[in-house]
């Protein structure tokens, strides 16, 4: 693994662990990592301003450079301090999308900023809100009909989402959806995924997809890792093994990451 400049992690399932915590032991390899002059960085489905917030309660604040959120839609350069957005989705698309999962038990929510909004304010709501520091706004998603969205989000129960994916599948020319969690179904527009935001973010830094080393656990991690130097977690979807030449021997729970980190990258 010679000449590797970035290090990009997926959190749920892969940095994190299933209480949503990062290890002492990962903080430490982080922290080596940056002593030895290789950049890192998240790449998630999540809100980057949620992130951002969050890296302080982790005590990663100090050791990340940068947060591709919305599974590529937006990049947060943390060293110049600005963002850029990347192919958001038509919000006119949210009662088209709404209808097609009408038959099911859900709830929706639109990210914009440090807030939340919400068809209603439920379970689901409050999980994914204090996950994420942000405020919850219960206004159907009325506002959003009309602007441009990250992406529309979804949350389940677990196996109502298992039920869903057994029997539906969507093609449409303009978005797609995806599963990022047990419980979470995402839709974004037909351009954006975690590949093509590390494209845009090796164009900014000037670097090339084969010097990023990246770890995932789900689908919506595929085109990273294979776009990449990409490591499968041991908790990994098992899709994912076929389509990656690397595997953790840990999972999320035993700071897989920083333990293949330290076995490749640190002590080679």
């Amino acid at each position: 693994m010679e000449n590797i400049k970035l290090v990009l992690v997926d959190l749920d399932g892969t940095l994190l662990d299933d209480q949503k915590r990062v290890s002492a032991y990962t903080l430490d390899v982080l922290r080596r990592l940056k002593k030895a002059g290789i950049q890192f960085g998240i790449c998630t489905g999540r809100t980057p301003y949620a992130v951002e917030q969050l890296l302080k309660t982790w005590n990663m604040d100090e050791v990340t450079d940068v947060i591709i959120g919305f599974n590529g839609g937006q990049i947060f350069d943390l060293h110049e301090q600005n963002s850029e957005s990347i192919y958001e989705m038509d919000g006119a698309y949210i009662d088209e999308i709404l209808a097609f999962l009408a038959d099911f038990a859900f709830n929706a929510f639109v990210f914009d900023h440090y807030t939340l909004h919400a068809l209603r304010d439920d379970a689901h709501a409050q999980t994914i809100a204090r996950r994420n520091l942000l405020t919850i706004v219960e206004d159907g998603l009325a506002p959003y009909r009309a602007k441009k969205i990250n992406k529309l989000l979804t949350s389940w129960d677990k196996d109502d989402l298992d039920r869903f994916l057994s029997t539906h599948t969507l093609r449409h020319p303009d978005y797609y959806m995806v599963r990022s969690t047990p419980t979470l179904l995402e839709f974004m527009d037909h351009r954006v995924t975690k590949g093509q935001g590390i494209q845009r973010l090796c164009e900014r830094k000037g670097i090339h997809p084969a010097q990023i080393l990246s770890f995932g656990d789900e689908l919506n991690d595929l085109d990273m890792l294979e776009n990449t130097m990409g490591v499968a977690m041991a908790n990994a979807n098992p899709l994912l093994f076929e389509k990656t030449r690397w595997r953790t021997r840990e999972t999320n729970n035993e700071d897989g990451v920083a333990r293949f980190l330290e076995r490749h990258l640190l002590n080679r």
